[in-house]
């Protein structure tokens, strides 16, 4: 499975992502990186069709951004980044949101990430972590082959960004995930391939362990370090 993306999109005249093109395949986690404003919440909107982007989102060669909403949804989803939920579904209930043109699977999605004990509780009982937990669930009850997720471990404390990473790295065995993300170590830590995104433009595209303090000095304004610390890599970086 494998998905080629190439996109254009402005905002009247104002260009937003100029030409940016990705790939990726099932089996890897993409995590999309670059300073506030550089276009990384733009592209996954533009991929899923919420904005309507010059260009094509092709799995194995067909165009996503041609299909009609309910075959589309059975081939890519999105994660927005969470903001707490204003009314007290059950998050069974919540999730089943998820599946309503794809008739998905509730109860696979929720055991997966560790909710269906808690599914008949109220969605708003959740704390901020767990919430963001239910939202994965509801995409994956969505079944599709394609999951995108914008800043999907923001405000969380560490013990649950770290467990969403975990979980990202699971999923990644039976379906495509890329993953817009703002922490860089989680980016270097967890990503099999990273695209670096700047002022809408694709800047560089890589492995983690090829990334340079040099390219985060350019893009970023900071001095950087990338250190090998017990086989995981960590980046300082200073003004």
């Amino acid at each position: 499975m494998k998905l080629n993306v190439k996109i254009s999109f402005s905002y009247g005249r104002q260009k937003v992502l100029r030409d940016v093109e990705i790939t990726a395949e099932k089996g890897e986690l993409l995590a999309v990186i670059g300073p506030n404003g550089a276009g990384k919440s733009t592209l996954l909107k533009c991929m899923v069709g919420i904005l309507k982007p010059a260009g094509y989102v092709k799995l194995d060669g067909k165009d996503i951004l041609k299909m009609k909403p309910g075959e589309r949804a059975k081939k890519i989803t999105y994660v927005p980044q969470s903001s707490l939920p204003e009314f007290a579904f059950t998050i069974e209930e919540f999730v089943e949101m998820g599946a309503y043109k794809t008739r998905g699977n509730i109860e696979s999605a929720l055991k997966i990430v560790g909710l269906w004990e808690r599914k008949s509780e109220p969605i708003t009982n959740l704390s901020g972590g767990e919430y963001q937990l239910a939202l994965i669930a509801r995409a994956l009850a969505q079944g599709s082959d394609v999951i995108l997720l914008d800043e999907p471990t923001s405000h969380l404390d560490i013990n649950h960004a770290l467990r969403i990473m975990e979980l990202l790295k699971e999923l990644r065995e039976s379906r495509i995930v890329i993953a817009v993300l703002h922490d860089l170590n989680l980016a270097l830590r967890y990503s099999d391939r990273i695209v670096l995104l700047h002022r809408g433009e694709k800047r560089w595209e890589g492995k983690p362990k090829e990334l340079t303090p040099a390219i985060l000095e350019e893009i970023y304004g900071v001095k950087a370090k990338i250190l090998d610390v017990n086989g995981e890599l960590t980046l300082i970086a200073s003004i």
